[in-house]
């Protein structure tokens, strides 16, 4: 039962570690066997949304209690791009636990506990991904922490296994994105690390890892030094990813099916939609954002159908 108490204890603080920033000391990269988080696919394209994945790879098995192969826990931030390119969880709407159904964990960490640490503005954060205020930006990041077991013990039920995340590669969850409003270009999932990242935004984190026995294994531990200080290295290798936000293409009058042209059946469609015989839902993408079915539409639709319709 400690052990369990322990490692809750340790998700509480790897959760408390992203409400702050600071400044590092510099850390080799690792070399030899090293745990592993990706972004997965490294590029996809929002059209318009976006789904990525957070891969995570145990090191290799070293015959040890602990360490980079035991990994129990762990706690970074992504970002979600930033100026044009910025994007937004596709769907804030929060489940019981509080968890963006935008934000999907794998069925192979069911005995886990993911937490989206900066998902809502109650109780007066000041920031956050899903603001119900139009005066709060969204974050242009993600604050996620993935620990075990879930649910957690209750006090005095015997002894506890403290699960290790699958040795992978497994991706842990997945997350919709898409742009936001005229947003365009491309978006990058950078995971804040120790190696690459001496300082780091207010409210996030760098990428930190814990083994079944609450241990800091995100550097190799140095007895008497806080974790990631002095001549430390690494223990995690990161891969980050990008989304690609297309430019948004007004819609072409009349093309009702978004071919990319305009057909006479099309043209008929908004006629009868004129003539209130048909529901303006029948030419779904041919109807430009709050614009009215009438003759002059239907002349633009006429002349896109004699040349074609424009690409921007």
């Amino acid at each position: 039962m400690k052990r369990a108490v322990i490692i809750a204890g340790a998700a509480v603080a790897l959760a408390g570690m992203l409400q702050r920033a600071s400044a590092q000391t510099t850390v080799s990269a690792c070399t030899g066997n090293c745990a592993q988080v990706s972004v997965t696919p490294s590029s996809v394209t929002a059209s318009p949304m976006a789904t990525v994945g957070l891969t995570f790879k145990q090191a290799a098995n070293d015959g040890q209690a602990g360490g980079p192969d035991e990994i129990a826990a762990l706690a970074l931030t992504m970002t979600l791009g930033s100026g044009s390119a910025l994007l937004l969880l596709n769907d804030c709407t929060l489940n019981a636990d509080g968890l963006p159904a935008a934000v999907k964990p794998d069925a192979s960490i069911s005995n886990f506990k993911v937490v989206v640490e900066n998902a809502s503005c109650a109780n007066g954060r000041t920031h956050c991904l899903c603001p119900d205020s139009g005066a709060i930006t969204p974050d242009n990041f993600i604050n996620l922490v993935v620990y075990g077991p879930n649910p957690l013990p209750t006090p005095g039920t015997g002894t506890i296994d403290i699960p290790t995340l699958p040795a992978g590669p497994q991706q842990l969850l997945t997350i919709d994105l898409k742009g936001a409003s005229g947003a365009s270009g491309t978006a990058a999932l950078h995971l804040y690390n120790q190696v690459s990242d001496t300082s780091h935004p207010q409210f996030t984190a760098l990428l930190s890892l814990g083994d079944k026995a609450a241990v800091d294994q995100t550097c190799v531990p140095v007895s008497g030094q806080p974790p990631c200080s002095g001549n430390a290295a690494s223990q995690v290798a990161t891969i980050d990813g990008s989304v690609v936000i297309p430019p948004i293409t007004p819609p072409c009058a009349g093309d009702c099916d978004a071919s990319g042209d305009v057909t006479v059946n099309e043209i008929i469609i908004l006629v009868n939609i004129d003539l209130g015989s048909a529901p303006p839902s029948a030419c779904p993408s041919g109807i430009p954002s709050g614009v009215d079915v009438d003759i002059a539409l239907i002349i633009k639709a006429v002349n896109n159908a004699l040349g074609s319709c424009p690409t921007s």
